[in-house]
C-alpha cells in the first residue's frame, strides 16, 4: 500500500509540478510579448532619443491594460530613468537598482533579464529588454536603452492562480518540504534581479484520489491486523502457559536473590525445572561466597584503617617526640631547664601515645570522644610542636565554625595537622608553619596548613611514604578534596574545602 501511494504521489507531484510551470508561463506571455515588441520598435527608438512624453503616454500608458501590466519603465543607454508609467502611485514612486552598477553590466551582458522586485503594493514581475531597431532581429546590436514591463503578483493574481490550479498559493519565504501523502507541496523560487531568492510561490494541493485511496487501504490494513491480531492472541496464549510462566517464575527468582517462588517448578521434568534447580543451586554458593568476600572485606578494611591511623597519629607523635629529644640532648649542655621542659614534653607525648596504642588494642580505632574542642585540639598540637622545635607554629580557627564540626570531623582534621606539620618538619625546613579553619564564602568550610619551607613539586613526588595518599583518602572521608600548592624554592600549601557536618 506505502508503495501505491508513494507512486501515484510522484506522478502526481510531477504533474503538478509541470502544471504550475505551464499557467506560469501562459499568464506571463502577455508581459513577454508587451516587453519584447515595445522594445523592438523604431518609434521606441527614436523616443529614446527625444524623450516625447506625449508620445510616450499615448502608447505606453494607454498599452498597459492591454499587455496585463502595471508598469513600465523606459531607461537610457548610460543608465538614467527617462520615463515611467504606473497604473499605482505607490509603483510609479518604486526605485529600480539603476544606482548599481551590476544591475546595469548584468542588463548589458543578459539583453533580456527576468526578475522580481518588492514594492509597496505587492511583489513585481519585471521583464527588462534592450531598446533596439526592428530591423536587428536577432538583437546583437549595442542596447540603444532598456525597456522593462511589470506585473503586479497581488492577491487578484494569487487567486487566479489558486483557482486554475484549485490549490492554496501563497507568497512567503522557503518552508521545508515535508511530503505526505495526499497533500503535495510544491514550491518555485522567486529572484531578484542578483539571482538571489526574494520570495517562494508555495502551492498545496489535496488529491482526492490519493484521499480515496487511503481510505481503502486503511480498511484492507484493519482487516490485516484483526486477523494478526487474532493470530497473536493463540500464539500468545499457548506461550504464556508454556514458556512466560516460567520465564517469569525465573526472572522474579532473580530479582529478588531468593529461591521460594521456583519450588513448584523444580518438581519438572522439562528443561525449565532443571533451569530453576541450577538458579536455586547458585544461590546457595552464592551465599557462601557473600559471606567469605565480606569477611575479606572487613579484614582489609580494618587493616587499611589501622595503616593510616598509625602512621598519621602514632608514628607521627613518636617522630615529633623523637625530634624533642634530639633536640633535647643538644641543649643540654648549654640550657638545662630548656632540655628539661622538652624532656617533659617529649614524656607527655609518648604518654599520649601510649593512650591512642591501648585504645587501638581495645576497640581497633581510636577514640574519637574528647573533652577537648577542635580549637583545643590544635592548640595543643601547635604549642607542643612548638616546645620541640624552634620554629613558629600557629593554629587559627573560627570558634563558630568549630561548633558546627562533628567529633568524626575533628578527629580527621586533628589527623592530617599532625602529618602536615609532622611533613613541614621532616622534609621541609620550614621556619614558620600556619594551621587555620575559616568559613568560605559558598558556606563551606576551609581547612588550611602552610609552610614556608623548601617545597616541592606534586606531580614529580614519588617514595613509598603513605602521607599524601592518607591526606587525600581522610580528606574524602569528611566530604572534601585535598589541594597542594607547592613548588621548590616556594613553601607549601595544603588546603581542603570541606561542608561541616555536625
Amino acid at each position: 500500500h506505502r508503495n501505491e501511494v508513494q507512486i501515484i504521489y510522484a506522478s502526481l507531484q510531477k504533474q503538478r509540478d509541470n502544471l504550475i510551470e505551464r499557467l506560469i508561463a501562459l499568464t506571463g506571455q502577455s508581459l513577454r510579448i508587451f516587453a519584447s515588441d515595445y522594445s523592438q520598435w523604431d518609434d521606441m527608438v527614436q523616443f529614446v532619443q527625444s524623450g516625447d512624453r506625449a508620445w510616450a503616454a499615448i502608447n505606453i500608458d494607454s498599452s498597459l491594460t492591454s499587455f496585463n501590466a502595471q508598469a513600465a519603465w523606459v531607461i537610457r543607454p548610460d543608465g538614467r530613468l527617462l520615463y515611467t508609467a504606473a497604473q499605482k502611485p505607490e509603483i510609479a514612486a518604486l526605485t529600480l537598482p539603476l544606482a548599481d552598477p551590476l544591475f546595469l553590466d548584468r542588463l548589458q551582458r543578459e539583453r533580456s533579464l527576468v526578475f522580481f522586485l518588492e514594492s509597496p503594493a505587492g511583489l513585481l514581475e519585471m521583464r527588462a529588454e534592450p531598446v533596439l531597431p526592428s530591423h536587428d532581429l536577432k538583437r546583437e546590436e549595442p542596447a540603444r536603452g532598456w525597456f522593462i514591463a511589470a506585473r503586479l503578483w497581488d492577491e487578484k493574481f494569487l487567486g487566479l492562480l489558486a483557482d486554475t490550479l484549485q490549490s492554496r498559493v501563497t507568497l512567503g519565504p522557503a518552508a521545508s518540504r515535508e511530503e505526505e501523502a495526499p497533500l503535495i507541496r510544491l514550491q518555485r523560487v522567486l529572484p531578484d534581479w542578483r539571482g538571489r531568492p526574494l520570495q517562494t510561490l508555495q502551492v498545496e494541493y489535496i488529491s482526492q484520489p490519493l484521499v480515496e485511496l487511503l481510505k481503502s487501504n486503511q480498511g484492507e490494513s484493519f482487516l490485516l491486523y484483526v486477523c494478526g491480531a487474532v493470530i497473536i492472541s493463540v500464539i500468545v496464549f499457548g506461550l504464556s502457559l508454556w514458556v512466560i510462566r516460567p520465564l517469569q517464575l525465573l526472572g522474579r527468582s532473580l530479582e529478588t536473590g531468593r529461591s521460594d517462588s521456583l519450588a513448584e517448578l523444580q518438581r519438572s521434568p522439562d528443561e525449565f525445572g532443571h533451569l530453576a534447580r541450577q538458579v536455586a543451586e547458585s544461590f546457595v554458593q552464592r551465599d557462601a561466597l557473600r559471606t567469605s568476600e565480606e569477611h575479606q572485606r572487613q579484614l582489609l578494611d580494618l587493616r587499611g584503617r589501622l595503616a593510616r591511623d598509625l602512621h598519621d597519629g602514632i608514628i607521627q607523635t613518636v617522630y615529633a617526640a623523637g625530634l624533642g629529644l634530639e633536640s633535647a640532648r643538644q641543649l643540654r649542655a648549654t640550657d638545662p631547664a630548656a632540655a628539661e621542659q622538652r624532656l617533659a614534653t617529649c614524656q607527655q607525648m609518648l604518654n599520649d601515645t601510649l593512650w591512642q596504642v591501648r585504645n587501638f588494642i581495645d576497640a581497633l580505632e581510636p577514640q574519637e570522644e574528647s573533652t577537648q574542642t577542635l580549637t583545643q585540639a590544635l592548640a595543643t598540637l601547635a604549642a607542643n610542636m612548638r616546645s620541640l622545635q624552634s620554629i613558629g607554629i600557629v593554629a587559627e580557627t573560627d570558634h563558630a565554625l568549630d561548633r558546627q564540626i562533628g567529633k568524626h570531623q575533628e578527629m580527621h582534621l586533628l589527623q592530617m595537622a599532625r602529618e602536615a606539620v609532622s611533613n613541614a618538619l621532616r622534609h621541609s625546613g620550614a621556619k614558620q608553619v600556619r594551621i587555620t579553619l575559616h568559613p568560605a564564602a559558598d558556606g563551606q568550610a576551609v581547612f588550611e596548613v602552610a609552610d614556608d619551607g623548601t617545597g616541592f613539586d606534586p606531580a614529580l613526588r614519588s617514595g613509598t611514604g603513605r602521607g599524601l595518599a592518607n591526606l587525600a583518602s581522610r580528606a574524602r572521608e569528611i566530604g572534601g578534596q585535598l589541594h597542594i600548592d607547592s613548588a621548590p624554592g616556594k613553601g607549601a600549601r595544603i588546603t581542603i574545602p570541606f561542608s561541616p557536618k555536625p
